[in-house]
C-alpha cells in the first residue's frame, strides 16, 4: 500500500536521499499527500501535529532514522522521540576476502544503514581499490575504481552517511606484496618499515583516499602484524624491539595522513601484544607508560574485541585503552566471518555487555566490524539482526528487547527480527547455544570435510547432526519466498539440506568398512553419494546466486575451486568404494587410519565436540594445498 505524502523543509541533500528511500517505505510524492515537516533543531522526534508530520532532527542522518518510522505514523501509531548515546556508530564492510561489493549491494547496503541510524561506513579494503602507479595493486581481486568509490560516497553523503577510507598501512598486505613492484616487504605480508618506498605507497593510499572520499578521517589499519621486524628489516637492521620499530613507522604514517588532510585511526592491538607476549586481550597488566607517551597526540585507538563475554577482561581492557592520551573507539563484531552462515546470537551476547561497559566508561564511538575470513561466503545482509541490535542501543537509554528489534526490523528490513535470526539456523545443530561461551561452524567445516579422510569427524555428533541439518533446513525454506532475502534463506536451506546427508559420509564409510559389510559401502557409493553430489549442485547453484546478486563477481572463483574440489572427492570416494566392494583393491588406505581429534582434545562420550575451525587450507586434508 502507498502513502501519499509532500515533504516541506528538505534542503537538495535530503530531498536526494529521501527519494532513494521512499520506494522502500511505500512512499509516494503527492502535492496532495499529507505534508511531511522536516526541521533541523536540537532533538530527535517524529510526531504528529494536526494534519502535519514533523520530524526533528540534528544530524542529516538521524533524519532517515525517524523517516523509517513515517509510514507507522501515517497509518496511526503514536510519535516518537529518542536520545541519541553515541557520537559515531559506523559499520565496517570486510571488502578484502573475495566478496566485495556490486554497486546495487553497496546502495542497498547504505539504505539499510541510514533507516537504521547509522552515520558512517568503512569499506575495508587492503588492495580492492584503483592505486595509480601500482598496476598490480588489486590485480583480479574485483577491486574499486575511482569512480565507483565517488559514487559510493555521493549516495552515502545524501543519506547523510560519511564514507570513511578504512586501509592498511603496515600488514594484512599479502595479496599485495606476492606482485611484482612490492620488493619492500619485511615478510610475506608486512611492509618494510624505514624503506622509503613504503612511505610512497602508503602516501598514494593516502591521496587517492583524498580524491574518492569526502571524509578527512581515515583509519589506517596496523593490527596484528605479529611478525614486524623479524624479517628482511631483522636483515639489514638487526634485531630492534618490534614495539620501537612500529612506532617509529607509526610517527611517520601518522606525518603523512596530516599532510594529506587526514585524522587517523588505528585498531590497537599491537601496542598491547608487545607488552603481554603476543596476547591482546588481558584481565591484568599495564602497557607501559614509555609506549603510552610516544603513541602520537590526536590518533584515535580502536579497541577491537568480538569475543569477550567476561566483564572483568572487557572492563580492565577499557580501562587500559583509557590511559592512553588519545581518543578511544570500541569496534564490536557482528559475526559474518565464520563460513556460510552468520552468528547473530552470540553478536547480540557478546554485544550486550560490551556495550554495558562503553556506556559505563563514556566510550559512545562505535563500529560494528563484518568480516569475511577465508572467502567471504556468509551474505553481506546476514548481519542485520546484530547490525540493528547495535543501532538501537545507540538510542536506547538501556537494553532492547526483542520486541523491539522485531518492530524495528519489520520497519527498517520489511522482514522480522525472529525470521532474519533464523540465517544462523545451520550451525544450530542439538547443543549448540550461545551459552557455551563461543561460536562453531559445523556447516562450514563439515562441508569441507573429506568424505575418505574425515579430519573433523570427532567434531560432531553422528546421531544428532544430520537431523539437526535437516530440521535448519525446515526452518530456513519457511523465508524463501521473502521479496528482500529470500535467496539468503534459499541458499542456506540448500546447504543445510546437503549437510543433513553429507555430515556424517566418511563416518558411515568407515564403519561398514572396518566391519567389512560391503553391501553397505556398495549403498553409499551407488546410492548416498550420487543424492549428496545432487544436493551439492543445487546448493552451488544457488550460492552462485547469492554471490552474483551482492558482490562483484572476482572470488566466487575461489568458491567453485572449493566446492568443485568436493564434488571430484565424492565422486572419486564412490568409485573407491565400488572398486573395494568388488575386490579390485585390497584396502581403502584412508580408512586404515586412526580417528584422531582435530584440536588433539579428547571428547567423553556425550559432551559438545562442535569447533570453530575456518581453515580451507587445513582441514580439506591432511595433505599439502
Amino acid at each position: 500500500m502507498s502513502l501519499r505524502v509532500r515533504f516541506t523543509g528538505l534542503d537538495e541533500r535530503l530531498r536526494r536521499g529521501t527519494a532513494e528511500l521512499a520506494p522502500q517505505l511505500g512512499l509516494v510524492f503527492l502535492d496532495e499527500g499529507t505534508e511531511v515537516r522536516a526541521v533541523k533543531g536540537d532533538s530527535l522526534s517524529i510526531k504528529k501535529d494536526g494534519d502535519v508530520v514533523v520530524i526533528t532532527y540534528i544530524r542529516e542522518h538521524q533524519f532517515y532514522r525517524m523517516l523509517s518510522y513515517l509510514p507507522g505514523v501515517l497509518s496511526g501509531k503514536p510519535g516518537r522521540e529518542e536520545k541519541p548515546n553515541y557520537r559515531m556508530l559506523c559499520y565496517m564492510a570486510d571488502m578484502s576476502r573475495n566478496a566485495v561489493y556490486n554497486l546495487t549491494t553497496a546502495k542497498r547496503m547504505l539504505r539499510y544503514l541510514a533507516l537504521m541510524g547509522y552515520d558512517s561506513l568503512m569499506l575495508y579494503t587492503e588492495d580492492t581499490f584503483e592505486l595509480p602507479g601500482y598496476p598490480y595493486f588489486g590485480h583480479m581481486r574485483g577491486r574499486f575504481s575511482h569512480d565507483e568509490l565517488k559514487e559510493i560516497d555521493d549516495y552515502a553523503y545524501d543519506l547523510g552517511i560519511e564514507v570513511i577510507p578504512c586501509v592498511q598501512t603496515l600488514a594484512h598486505l599479502a595479496t599485495a606484496l606476492r606482485w611484482p613492484g612490492f620488493e619492500f616487504q619485511d615478510t610475506p605480508d608486512i611492509l618494510l618499515v624505514g624503506d622509503e618506498r613504503t612511505y610512497k605507497f602508503i602516501d598514494a593510499i593516502l591521496k587517492t583516499s583524498t580524491k574518492c572520499f569526502r571524509s578527512r578521517r581515515i583509519n589506517v589499519g596496523m593490527d596484528e602484524a605479529h611478525m614486524l621486524a623479524r624479517g628482511k628489516y631483522l636483515d639489514q637492521h638487526g634485531y630492534r624491539q618490534p614495539s620501537e620499530v612500529m612506532l617509529e613507522h607509526l610517527d611517520r604514517v601518522v606525518a603523512l595522513c596530516h599532510e594529506n588532510g587526514f585524522a587517523p585511526m588505528i585498531w590497537s592491538d599491537m601496542f598491547f601484544r608487545m607488552a603481554f607476549g603476543g596476547r591482546y586481550r588481558v584481565s591484568e597488566g599495564e602497557i607501559p607508560q614509555e609506549i603510552i607517551d610516544k603513541v602520537p597526540e590526536g590518533l584515535t585507538l580502536i579497541y577491537w574485541d568480538y569475543y569477550s563475554l567476561d566483564p572483568g577482561i572487557f572492563t580492565h581492557m577499557v580501562d587500559c585503552h583509557k590511559k592512553f592520551h588519545n581518543p578511544v573507539v570500541f569496534a564490536g563484531g557482528a559475526w559474518k566471518w565464520y563460513g556460510f552462515a552468520p552468528h547473530n546470537r552470540f553478536s547480540i551476547e557478546s554485544t550486550r555487555m560490551q556495550l554495558n561497559v562503553c556506556r559505563e566508561k563514556g566510550i559512545d564511538n562505535i563500529i560494528v566490524t563484518a568480516w569475511g575470513d577465508n572467502g567471504g561466503e556468509a551474505s553481506q545482509f546476514s548481519v542485520l539482526p546484530a547490525m540493528i541490535y547495535f543501532a538501537e542501543r545507540g538510542y536506547a537509554e538501556g537494553d532492547v528487547d526483542e520486541t523491539k528489534l522485531e518492530e524495528r526490523c519489520l520497519e527498517c528490513f520489511g522482514l522480522g527480527f525472529e525470521a532474519l535470526l533464523t540465517l544462523d539456523a545451520p550451525n544450530e545443530l542439538p547443543g549448540v547455544s550461545v551459552e557455551i561461551g563461543r561460536p562453531v561452524n559445523p556447516c562450514r567445516y563439515l562441508l569441507f570435510n573429506d568424505p575418505l579422510e574425515g579430519l573433523l569427524d570427532v567434531h560432531m555428533d553422528p546421531e544428532a547432526a544430520p537431523a539437526g541439518f535437516a530440521k535448519s533446513a525446515e526452518k530456513l525454506f519457511k523465508y524463501k519466498d521473502d521479496p528482500n532475502f529470500g535467496y539468503i534463506f534459499d541458499t542456506l536451506g540448500k546447504l543445510s539440506q546437503l549437510l543433513a546427508v553429507k555430515c556424517d559420509i566418511s563416518i558411515r564409510a568407515r564403519e561398514a568398512y572396518r566391519k567389512g559389510d560391503k553391501s553397505a559401502l556398495l549403498k553409499l557409493a551407488e546410492e548416498t553419494i550420487p543424492e549428496i553430489i545432487s544436493k551439492l549442485d543445487d546448493f552451488t547453484q544457488a550460492f552462485r546466486g547469492q554471490w552474483y546478486a551482492e558482490n562483484k563477481t572476482f572470488g566466487f572463483s575461489v568458491q567453485e575451486i572449493r566446492l568443485g574440489g568436493l564434488r571430484a572427492r565424492l565422486e572419486s570416494t564412490a568409485l573407491r568404494l565400488l572398486d573395494y566392494a568388488a575386490g579390485k583393491i585390497e584396502k581403502i588406505e584412508e580408512l586404515e587410519q586412526p580417528v584422531l581429534s582435530y584440536n588433539g582434545r579428547t571428547y567423553e562420550k556425550g559432551s559438545l565436540p562442535y569447533i570453530s575451525q575456518m581453515n580451507w587450507r587445513q582441514n580439506v586434508t591432511g595433505c599439502v594445498i
